[in-house]
């Protein structure tokens, strides 16, 4: 069935197109009864005969209407006209994440909260045992206010119905795909948590974690290269993001967070740190100081990568040659790089391979306290910062303020959680007594 701008079906007057697929075209539609915008998603002709194509279009619709989340796009009803059959959604207003990563990645603050709230969907969806299987950018929407909503579950699936799936074909978006879906293996969870950590990765560095030129050269990217850290390419992406977003990219389901709530758990506690302090993960970096050159030895260098390596993986030779530049002496970096390290237990095994024992307390610049933080320092950090972070910045500076030691310290830590714009902008807004 063909629709034109204006024609009514049903109770609903086809305003404009909103977007077409291979399969499919959503259109504007005005409900003429309650005078509400929304969505209507239909088949397009000549696919409508395929009962592959109806079966799918059926368990998608079954699909939304089983999810009621407020960051998971909602259907409003579907109905039948002719031999078609159209799906009513909600009309979300608003940008795809995939048009605001064309103007670069997003600030950390922006980042997480898409990230967060994408997460808390998903693990909505997967608590009723659905796989979307096609999370991308593109099917993420973000609102004006900045709330994201998933959309697209025309490739999920429900557990134990394989009917969409055949043998042998892998179905997704190949540069998002996880390496079970390469290979056409079965899918669980565990492969949105692969496709949703090669998203966050792209919104934090601005470009996917594999650079293939083909398709075959991305599908064996998949299966066998260790991606860039994110940190390694955006400074002000904090380490411990870094290795949250990496372990979502594993390339065996079982090396992965096993549930969207465990990836929102360790996504958080890398933003926020914990009361314990055993995530630091906006640790300022010091700067260097130009006249001394670095005057550490190579063979020295080389013990503390290797140590950092069995702590992190890959990433530790450009964490340490980032550092290296920063600090003169074999102590100063390794508790350095100590201080940004996740947990304890390997913190305290990175500084004995280093030769160092654990004493800690030192501030991880290594600044002495200056300026005392007190309710007046916190009250302007929070609204410096909100102006970045909006609503969550009253809990990242009250989370900073416990493992910091000075005001000066503070704010270095702030500022180093934002991208270059907004550092300036909070640094000229936090002013210190």
């Amino acid at each position: 069935m063909t629709f034109e701008i204006g024609q009514t079906v049903g109770d609903y007057q086809i305003l404009g197109i909103l977007g077409r697929g291979g399969m499919g075209a959503v259109y504007r539609v005005r409900n003429t009864l309650t005078d509400r915008e929304e969505a209507m998603k239909v088949v397009l002709p000549g696919t409508e005969a395929t009962g592959e194509v109806a079966d799918r279009f059926l368990r998608e619709i079954r699909i939304q209407a089983s999810l009621q989340h407020p960051h998971i796009a909602s259907i409003r009803t579907a109905f039948r006209s002719g031999e078609s059959v159209l799906m009513i959604m909600e009309l979300i207003e608003g940008v795809s994440l995939d048009a605001k990563l064309r103007e670069g990645p997003l600030p950390l603050g922006e980042a997480f909260r898409i990230t967060d709230d994408i997460l808390s969907a998903l693990a909505h969806a997967h608590a009723k045992g659905i796989v979307h299987r096609d999370i991308k950018p593109s099917n993420i929407i973000v609102t004006p206010r900045g709330g994201p909503k998933l959309t697209d579950f025309g490739i999920a699936t429900v557990t134990g119905d394989a009917r969409i799936t055949r043998s042998g074909m892998a179905i997704g978006s190949l540069a998002y795909m996880s390496p079970e879906q390469v290979m056409s293996k079965p899918l669980d969870e565990r492969s949105d948590i692969y496709s949703l950590g090669i998203t966050i990765y792209e919104a934090l560095t601005g470009r996917r974690p594999f650079q293939g030129t083909g398709e075959y050269s991305i599908m064996n990217a998949h299966l066998t290269e260790i991606p860039v850290s994110p940190g390694a390419i955006v400074r002000s992406v904090p380490l411990g993001i870094s290795v949250v977003v990496l372990k979502s990219l594993a390339k065996a389901p079982e090396d992965r967070y096993q549930t969207a709530a465990e990836f929102q758990g360790a996504w958080r506690q890398a933003f926020f740190g914990g009361d314990d302090a055993t995530t630091k993960v906006f640790a300022p970096q010091q700067q260097p100081s130009a006249p001394h050159p670095p005057q550490i030895e190579p063979k020295d260098l080389a013990r503390v990568e290797s140590g950092l390596t069995r702590v992190l993986g890959p990433i530790a030779k450009s964490l340490v040659a980032k550092a290296a530049a920063q600090h003169h002496s074999i102590e100063a970096l390794s508790r350095h790089l100590a201080a940004q390290i996740p947990h304890e237990q390997d913190r305290v095994a990175f500084l004995k391979s280093c030769g160092l024992s654990s004493r800690a307390h030192t501030t991880p610049s290594g600044s002495q306290s200056i300026s005392p933080i007190d309710d007046k320092t916190l009250e302007a950090a929070r609204k410096a910062l909100a102006a970045s972070l909006g609503p969550i910045a009253a809990m990242v500076v009250s989370r900073t303020a416990k493992r910091v030691h000075s005001a000066e310290e503070l704010r270095d830590a702030l500022a180093d959680i934002v991208d270059e714009k907004d550092r300036k902008r909070f640094l000229a807004a936090f002013h210190l007594p």
